[in-house]
């Protein structure tokens, strides 16, 4: 039977972390200490009495040793040796040491300094030898007591280094630990970032890092049910259109044959002008439903390309809006700033555009039915054509302008965005939210892009940019 191991938790490991760093410490302050101490004991150091112990050892000998102490003196000492009267005999003493120390023997203090005592021996001549030694741990070795800090400080540096040591190699250990906990959560969140949700969560040993690896797994679940909802909700739409894309195909028949059976009738030239545009919005539309099936499905569609002037372009772009506006009963104005198509024709041999003009077109009757739409019809929409310099080169700009209540926010976020049918400033529930959308990708198609934003004068502008600059 297995058994269940008990999740810690982080305040649990934390504590952990903290009472063996504490005794690791205590461990560490320890065994330099004893180090010092088995130092002492094994003489390899010298303890800090060392020199007093000596020289109460040999104090006799050297009361009787007279003028030559030397031997008998520890090394690690400094002496010197008075007569009764304080003139100076013999000794290692400096000439400033020298008269400090008889200075102190005079005042019978026997502290010579920071850890630093006078020993006073009246020797059986009569002579004062005064003895300077120090109360710290030397090494026997006295070549190390020129190269090391002495002892006592030493076993500090080393119990600073080994904590250092001890609290890098302590917290790597940990982290590493922790680490091992949280890979699995890095684990969870790469997947749902690839969109990879068909995955199970395990259990860590660590009851915090589960309770996030719990919600991150309702999160889970929460999205693939709402990516499930959308991929739905997107089907639905697309088999709607595809379905009416279908459907509109009789009653257009209907129109066709109607319009053709009109123009070989007697008409006046009005009404010919009418049937004329019939027939030809007619066809317009029948590419438009295949295109859209093209849109979505997916499927590349063969296209020819030619090269136009930008005049030519142009020109097609005005016939198209007249059409809208008679369709509309609606004015079609120029911009005040917009450049006149004469006056763009007039422009260099190389602002030729290859394009497919049955694309360009249908993107910008697009353009021109959500202005008409939109704007008011008293005013009607307003046409500009110039040419741009961009970074990338150079472009001809065919803006449309409608009065109406512009685009809100959310709309210019996600205008041309497919299926979008946005705020009531700009759209309503019949909308399926492909207009600019495809206008946008016959554009690209086309090395072009469609902008699109307010005026400050009120009112909505978008632009369709054409790739320009072809030699013709």
């Amino acid at each position: 039977m297995e058994i269940k191991r008990k999740p810690k938790t982080l305040t649990g490991l934390f504590l952990k972390f903290a009472v063996l760093f504490c005794v690791n410490t205590f461990l560490i302050v320890m065994s330099c200490t004893l180090l010092v101490i088995g130092a002492a004991y094994a003489g390899l150091v010298l303890p800090a009495n060392y020199a007093e112990t000596q020289l109460t050892k040999h104090t006799e000998e050297i009361q009787k040793a007279g003028n030559d102490p030397k031997k008998l003196i520890p090394k690690t000492c400094t002496y010197g040796i008075y007569d009764g009267s304080g003139e100076w005999v013999t000794g290692n003493f400096t000439a400033e040491e020298r008269e400090d120390a008889w200075r102190q023997y005079q005042n019978e203090s026997i502290y010579a300094g920071r850890q630093s005592y006078y020993r006073f021996i009246r020797q059986d001549n009569g002579n004062i030898c005064i003895v300077q030694y120090d109360l710290y741990m030397r090494y026997s070795w006295d070549k190390l007591n020129k190269i090391l800090p002495a002892p006592e400080p030493m076993s500090m540096i080393l119990a600073g280094i080994l904590f250092v040591v001890d609290a890098f190699l302590l917290s790597r250990h940990f982290a590493k630990k922790l680490n091992r906990q949280l890979e699995g959560l890095r684990t969870i969140t790469d997947k749902i970032a690839e969109n990879d949700l068909e995955f199970q969560t395990e259990p860590s040993d660590i009851r915090e890092v589960d309770a996030v690896m719990r919600s991150l797994s309702h999160m889970k679940d929460a999205l693939r049910k709402s990516l499930s909802a959308q991929w739905d909700m997107e089907q639905q739409k697309q088999e709607q259109l595809a379905s009416l894309a279908h459907d509109v195909k009789t009653p257009l028949t209907v129109i066709k044959g109607n319009a053709e059976l009109l123009a070989e009738s007697e008409l006046s030239a009005e009404d010919r002008e009418c049937t004329e545009y019939i027939l030809s919005n007619v066809s317009d539309i029948q590419q438009y439903l295949d295109r859209m099936k093209e849109v979505l499905y997916g499927i590349p569609s063969a296209q020819e390309e030619k090269i136009f002037s930008c005049a030519q372009l142009i020109k097609m772009f005005q016939e198209a809006a007249v059409q809208v506006g008679t369709a509309e009963k609606m004015p079609v104005s120029f911009y005040e700033e917009g450049a006149e198509s004469e006056d763009i024709g007039q422009g260099e041999p190389t602002d030729g555009i290859c394009c497919c003009s049955e694309s360009i077109l249908r993107a910008w009757k697009n353009i021109l039915s959500n202005a008409a739409e939109y704007t008011d019809k008293s005013k009607g929409i307003a046409l500009s054509f110039s040419l741009q310099d961009k970074i990338d080169g150079k472009y001809l700009e065919a803006a449309v302008r409608d009065y109406g209540p512009g685009f809100s926010a959310k709309d210019l976020e996600h205008a041309d965005q497919e299926f979008y049918s946005g705020d009531a400033s700009r759209h309503d529930r019949r909308h399926q939210g492909l207009g600019m959308a495809i206008a946008r990708k016959f554009l690209e198609e086309q090395g072009g892009r469609l902008e699109f934003g307010n005026r400050r004068d009120g009112g909505a502008e978008v632009r369709c940019l054409v790739k320009a600059g072809i030699s013709h």
